[in-house]
C-alpha cells in the first residue's frame, strides 16, 4: 500500500502530509498539478517521489497519473490523500486494516 496525493499550489502544507503519511507507509507519491509554488520542492524534500505536470490537468487528471505509478511500481494498492492537509496521516493506519479485511473493496 502507498499513498498518492494530487497537488495544486499546496506549499504550505504538502510536507507535512507527506511525512506525516511515510509514517504508516514505505512510499508517497504526488503528482504536482501545474503549481506555480514550490509544492514540488516540498514534497520532495519531505520524502515524496513528485511527478510534474507542467500544466494543470485537473484532479482527475493527477490522480490518473498517480494511479499507473503505483502499478508501475508494483503497488497493490492506494490511499488518495489531498494535498492541502484536510486528511489526517494518523487514519491511515485504519485504512490499512480495512484493506487486509476487504482486498477488493474500494474504502471510503
Amino acid at each position: 500500500v502507498c499513498v498518492v496525493i494530487p497537488a495544486y499550489n499546496v506549499a504550505d502544507s504538502i510536507g507535512d502530509v507527506v511525512k506525516g503519511a511515510l509514517q504508516h507507509v514505505s512510499a508517497v507519491f504526488v503528482a504536482d498539478d501545474g503549481s506555480r509554488d514550490a509544492t514540488t520542492d516540498n514534497a520532495s524534500r519531505a520524502g515524496a517521489f513528485v511527478i510534474r505536470m507542467e500544466k494543470n490537468q485537473g484532479k482527475g487528471c493527477a490522480l490518473k497519473r498517480l494511479f499507473e505509478t503505483a502499478m508501475q511500481k508494483g503497488f497493490e494498492a492506494v490511499i488518495s490523500m489531498d494535498g492541502d492537509g484536510q486528511h489526517d496521516p494518523r487514519e491511515i493506519p485504519r485504512f490499512i486494516d480495512a484493506h487486509r479485511k476487504n482486498p477488493d473493496a474500494i474504502i471510503v
